[in-house]
């Protein structure tokens, strides 16, 4: 049987500034919309990056749900709409692109908020891993070989390096958000 794609888990990142002088604000902002999310339809997590540490002025919020009407469902709601505008009030909207080779890292407690690893440390794992499975016997090369690989690293070795090497990945840069 066939994946059907509108039970596809989904993930959405939002990424604010944080206005200075309105951290406390914006902390209790960002607990309140954690609370009213984890009880929505749908909901599987929410992952949040402060990528200067606690001091960070900058804040992505990632959210997971299982799939996308669900996501839209709880963005639509009225409860995400009146926290969404009086998020303003403490920030403003980032932009910005990403590599993509952050999203392969899943963090390991998701009520932890966690600084990105540092690119060389990503690096370092991706390079062996990619060496163990680049000595697997494969039958055909080329795009059999490359999807393989992705689909391995992506869905599999990625996903289990991280939470095996979280510890060297995300050193003591963690600060915990109260429920």
């Amino acid at each position: 049987m066939g994946r059907n794609p509108k039970n596809e888990e989904v993930t959405s990142v939002i990424s604010r500034n944080i206005n200075s002088g309105h951290e406390k604000e914006y902390d209790d902002w960002l607990r309140r919309y954690l609370a009213f999310e984890r009880n929505a339809p749908g909901y599987l997590g929410t992952t949040i990056i402060l990528p200067g540490g606690s001091s960070s002025t900058l804040c992505y919020i990632i959210n997971r749900f299982t799939d996308k009407a669900h996501m839209v469902a709880w963005e639509s709601s009225q409860d995400a709409q009146n926290l969404l505008g009086e998020v303003n009030h403490y920030s403003t909207r980032h932009y910005e692109k990403a590599t993509g080779l952050e999203t392969w890292f899943t963090l390991p407690d998701l009520k932890r908020t966690l600084l990105a690893p540092p690119r060389w440390k990503m690096a370092i794992v991706v390079f062996v891993t990619a060496y163990v499975l680049g000595h697997w016997h494969i039958l055909a090369n080329g795009a059999i070989y490359s999807g393989v690989l992705v689909v391995m690293l992506t869905y599999f070795a990625m996903p289990l390096l991280s939470k095996l090497l979280r510890r060297w990945l995300y050193p003591s840069q963690v600060r915990y958000l109260q429920s």
